[in-house]
């Protein structure tokens, strides 16, 4: 038993991955639709627009009125002085927020589902495919059909199977009914899938998506950077080496959940075992994770699900402590880094370093 600064004992509190069932069914998906515990606070009051920024500030407007309008069509209204005001039904039923990491489009995602009104769906892309491909496309239209606004994050398609699951969805929650749906991306819609499979075949499905949303474009620079210095990236990992952290994964006294101790070899491992979808169930019992020897990635297949992952710890505000033997931007290789995959690297990479900053 470990003992408090009180001199009360404590439980050890520990789990390795082997005690964790990560096991989760298409219900428990559909009913964690809501956002996660990073953005679950969130609102339009508390987001900061930059102010060398004019887009942000106008998104932020843009948003507001989106969420008006939705809550016009069903006579609501909000805020103090909504009653005052008349709020005009949305015109544009789809909106596609596009930039860069680190610009605040998951805060306003979650922003605008926290106002707007119920039924009302938040989750990822990846969610929604998994939710469509467990239940079916039809199964999943009618599902999803009577929701008034449903919130994506991080929209892309990876492969020609989620471009034409993209395309049947959108199209059929969206026609003949009042379901809108609000996404963000890193990337144009006309510009989704290039670097990752031959989107050229698929331009008229690619357009039909793109042709469902009005697309605004969030400019600015990351706000981590602001945060935490302008060279966080090229400073290196901020770890101590093995011993070092395996002291200190020793030391630590959870409060309430648990503590994982890994090496970054058994984390492959297990992350290979699973589906990304139940990445977020492993993670549920669990206060802080300590990685031993994060090293490059030789394989793109470990690194897009380590990308998963660091999602995951970031969005249930799990705590994260490592020791390295490279530096954050080595991680990922150039062949890996710089190519179709790279936006989703650098929002990793900048989280990664959000995550360890942070501390335990």
């Amino acid at each position: 038993m470990q003992k408090s600064q009180d001199g009360l004992e404590l439980p050890n509190r520990t789990l390795t991955f082997d005690q964790i069932d990560c096991e989760v069914s298409i219900e428990e998906v559909v009913g964690g639709f809501v956002p996660t515990p990073r953005f679950s606070h969130v609102s339009f009051e508390s987001y900061r627009p930059d102010p060398k920024q004019p887009s942000q500030a106008s998104t932020l407007q843009r948003l507001r009125e989106y969420v008006s309008g939705i809550q016009a069509e069903r006579g609501e209204r909000g805020g103090l002085l909504g009653f005052l005001k008349k709020k005009t039904p949305v015109a544009i039923k789809g909106l596609y927020l596009d930039g860069g990491y680190g610009v605040g489009k998951t805060h306003l995602l979650a922003s605008a589902y926290l106002e707007a009104p119920a039924p009302k769906a938040y989750l990822s892309f990846q969610e929604l495919a998994y939710a469509i491909g467990a239940k079916g496309m039809a199964p999943a239209i009618e599902a999803f059909k009577p929701y008034r606004l449903i919130c994506v994050d991080e929209f892309e398609l990876d492969d020609v199977g989620n471009t034409m699951l993209a395309k049947t969805f959108i199209r059929g929650v969206m026609e003949g009914g009042n379901t809108h749906i609000l996404t963000t991306s890193n990337t144009l819609p006309s510009e989704l899938g290039q670097g990752r499979f031959n989107a050229d075949d698929f331009k008229r499905e690619i357009g039909i998506i793109a042709q469902s949303f009005e697309s605004i474009r969030l400019e600015g620079e990351d706000y981590r950077h602001r945060a935490y210095g302008e060279n966080v990236l090229s400073e290196g990992i901020y770890a101590s080496d093995s011993a070092a952290l395996h002291n200190a994964y020793t030391h630590y006294m959870p409060l309430k959940s648990s503590k994982l101790y890994t090496t970054f070899d058994e984390l492959l491992k297990h992350l290979a075992a699973h589906h990304p979808i139940r990445y977020s169930r492993l993670l549920v019992p669990l206060e802080v994770v300590f990685i031993e020897g994060l090293a490059p990635f030789h394989e793109q297949i470990d690194a897009l699900r380590f990308v998963h992952f660091i999602d995951k710890l970031y969005d249930q505000r799990v705590k994260l402590a490592v020791s390295a033997r490279c530096t954050l931007p080595d991680l990922f290789l150039p062949e890996y880094r710089d190519k179709g995959y790279a936006k989703k690297y650098r929002r990793c990479l900048s989280r990664l370093h959000e995550l360890i900053s942070e501390g335990i």
